[in-house]
């Protein structure tokens, strides 16, 4: 496939592409305003990532992989498990969303606005949209898959090709570039504005 047929289908998703944005923009600022408003329910969200401080030890190439492997499950998840009628695609999307706007609430109120785009940007600006692509896809199979049970005509084995088209040729090495970035370069990034 070309990367004209790779453009085509992108936009031939751009319904769940928009779907995907909405829902995590939604989800984001009602976390961000969970997290100003019930400070204690915000707090058992994040108790996760409390958890995943370890990974801050290890050595930077070490901590590359570990970001890059926890967000390319998290995307082939949310991608090829859409075929669950787009549950899974719909908990991954609305989960980080709301996640991340009580850290980013977090990050605001600590250090400001300045630092929240610090830690975010220079690999969000890259992982972010990768991901809700893949929520996008998942959202596609889900739709498709819906459609087939309906008896309606979805060529569902071709959209799962592709799927896995994307996921090969797209979202992992974007993945990969997104880990490098945020494990070499935010925080550097973060250390300028902190």
């Amino acid at each position: 496939m070309s990367i004209r047929d790779d453009m085509a289908y992108l936009k031939s998703i751009r319904d769940y592409i928009a779907f995907s944005v909405f829902l995590f923009g939604l989800t984001a600022v009602m976390g961000y305003y969970t997290a100003a408003f019930d400070p204690k329910f915000a707090s058992s969200w994040t108790e996760e990532l409390k958890m995943l401080k370890w990974i801050m030890d290890q050595p930077q190439i070490l901590i590359m992989i570990i970001i890059f492997l926890k967000n390319l499950l998290a995307s082939a998840t949310a991608m090829l498990l859409g075929l669950g009628l787009g549950l899974l695609p719909l908990m991954v999307v609305t989960s980080n969303g709301f996640l991340l706007g009580i850290v980013g609430y977090g990050a605001i109120q600590k250090e400001g606005w300045l630092y929240l785009a610090a830690g975010i940007l220079p690999h969000g600006i890259i992982e972010l949209p990768v991901v809700l692509v893949s929520i996008a896809i998942g959202f596609r199979l889900g739709h498709l898959l819906a459609l087939s049970i309906l008896r309606e005509k979805a060529d569902l084995s071709g959209e799962i090709r592709m799927a896995v088209h994307f996921l090969i040729r797209w979202i992992t090495p974007l993945l990969l570039l997104a880990a490098a970035i945020e494990t070499f370069i935010t925080p550097v990034v973060i250390s300028v504005v902190a």
